[in-house]
This record gives C-alpha cells, structure tokens and sequence, in this order.
C-alpha cells in the first residue's frame, strides 16, 4: 500500500515564517500597556510609589485595623464582659475576665481584655458581636514589637490610643462614634496629590480616654 504525500505550499509557508506583523508587531501589541505605563513613568506622569512615612494611602473608614475599646463618662470600659467578641472570634485571640462593677445598673466589667495581634486576623466579627459598641477598629496596621508579649495588648493598651491622631478612626457600627473621639476640622485634612497619590494628613485632638455616650431621644 502506498503511503499519500502530503502536499506542502512552499510559498505560504514561507509568507508564514517571514510574517513581519506576526513576529514583530505581535508582540508589541502584547506589550502595549507595558510600554505605555513605561513612558509614563519616565515622563513623571504618574509614580507607582509614595514617599513612605512621610505619605500615607487614603484608607476606607471601614478599613479593620488596630482594635479600639471605647470608654464610659467615667473612664470605665463600656464593655460588659459578655463574651459574645471572644465567641464571635474566628482566631481565638480575644480573652476577657470579668469582674464586678462598683455601678448597680452595670452587671460586669471585664478586669483583664486582651487581644493577640499576631493570632488576630482582623475580620471585624469582634465589632459587629459587640452589643454595647464597646469594640471598634482604627486604620492602624503598622504593628511592631521587640517580643511576642508586647503583642498582646491589654485594657489599657486599647483604650489610651494616641496613635489615632495619625490613624484615625476604622470600621464601626456606628458612623457617629467619630464626633466623640477625634476633633477633625474641614480645613485641617486636605486632599494633597503627592506622586501621583492623594494623601490625607490631619491635626486632631485626643480626648484622654475613647469615649461615647448614645443620645438619648
């Protein structure tokens, strides 16, 4: 049986090899994106960096960072040991003690609230638990520490908060809790385009504690 040659046409091969537009501006096409965010880049157009510290990113004020304990008139915490952040905790890194409080009309009060940073994984459960909005998160996310110890922070590590004048406020149920914590004027957070980003830089003031009281209707 005699095998079929098989037909080659020399000429459209080799207009398919030579092909200028496949070999050549193939590719470019390909790169097109690349190559025009390159000249941007050279001519100054935009930058794909900040100047870090010295600019921030504009974060979401739903952004879950560093957690918050928010305080009573009288300093106490508003948490009423419930347990219900520590149950709702994915990560098992909220511990709490109760104790009893010296007002009659307030069941508990936690003695020990400590929550591990490096176990906590920041899904804000914890918050949205809370029936006493006694829990909220800032934008803080730049955790350091010398020592695993130092991560574990305590009743008074979340509620004496100075780095909010940097931070600010993050996620929380109730938008309000703003007005009671941070003193933000108009004119003192400008929107800056530095590097091609918008920074927000503000001057604030701190209450001693972070404090909120509901208004009564």
């Amino acid at each position: 049986m005699k095998k079929q040659a098989k037909v080659v046409n020399v000429s459209d091969r080799a207009q398919r090899e030579s092909s200028f537009a496949k070999e050549v501006l193939g590719p470019l096409v390909g790169m097109k994106l690349t190559i025009s965010r390159m000249a941007q880049n050279l001519t100054g157009q935009i930058s794909p960096t900040i100047n870090y510290p010295e600019e921030r990113r504009r974060y979401s004020d739903r952004y879950r960072g560093a957690h918050i304990l928010t305080a009573r008139q009288d300093g106490s915490p508003r948490c009423v040991a419930c347990y219900m952040c520590a149950t709702a905790c994915p990560a098992d890194c909220i511990y709490i003690e109760p104790g009893e409080h010296p007002d009659p009309l307030i069941e508990k009060v936690p003695t020990r609230f400590d929550i591990d940073m490096l176990r906590c994984v920041f899904c804000g459960y914890c918050v949205e638990a809370c029936p006493e909005e006694a829990i909220i998160m800032s934008k803080e996310s730049e955790i350091c520490a010398l020592g695993r110890e130092e991560t574990v922070w305590g009743i008074e590590r979340l509620m004496r908060r100075p780095e909010l004048k940097e931070f600010g406020l993050g996620f929380r149920p109730n938008e309000k809790l703003v007005d009671s914590v941070l003193a933000v004027t108009p004119e003192a957070k400008p929107a800056i385009r530095m590097a091609g980003r918008i920074t927000l830089k503000e001057n604030v003031e701190m209450i001693p504690h972070v404090t909120f009281e509901p208004q009564q209707d």
